[in-house]
């Protein structure tokens, strides 16, 4: 994970997941909410399909939101507002 300071509609964070499986993806995510600033912008790049299918479906139980996914041949960059609070 790459960190940077931003005003609210840059990203501050990002995660370059490659081919990781969701679970490690998850397991950093819940580790790093705590860490990065909150309502900060984080984007999340992943050619894992489960990844893509997984993570728009964790974002409301963190206290996140999804706000945009694109794809771009096999790889898909998600960007998602971090919860103010830490909901976990």
């Amino acid at each position: 994970m790459h960190a940077t300071p931003g005003a609210d509609d840059t990203v501050t964070a990002v995660v370059d997941a490659g081919g990781e499986p969701w679970e490690r993806i998850r397991a950093l995510l819940e580790r790093r909410l705590y860490d990065l600033p909150p309502g900060c912008l984080l984007e999340v790049v992943t050619v894992d399909p489960r990844v893509r299918v997984a993570l728009p479906d964790w974002c409301p139980g963190a206290g996140a939101t999804l706000l945009s996914a694109e794809d771009t041949g096999d790889t898909t960059s998600f960007l998602v507002r971090m919860p103010a609070r830490a909901a976990l």
